[in-house]
């Protein structure tokens, strides 16, 4: 009965250890500059890919003027 419980508590220690380290390891690479760097590219690549069909026929051929500002005086 003794040798169960050994064999257990071993299996048991391999297992927290082994999540415990994956968990570290996996801290570590999405905290890290090449993970942020790996990230951008990938969203900023969707978006290069996207874009151009999304805005062709939505932006307008010209402008209105601009508006000018009130006039307001201030009397210190």
């Amino acid at each position: 009965m003794q040798k169960i419980i050994n064999i257990l508590s071993i299996l048991s220690f391999l297992l927290i250890s082994s999540s415990l380290v994956g968990t570290l390891i996996g801290y570590r690479w999405l905290t890290s500059p090449k993970f942020e760097q790996y990230l951008k590219n990938k969203i900023m690549g969707n978006i290069d890919n996207v874009l151009p069909d999304a805005i062709k026929g939505v932006m307008p051929k010209f402008t209105a003027p601009p508006t000018p500002l009130p006039k307001t005086s201030i009397s210190l």
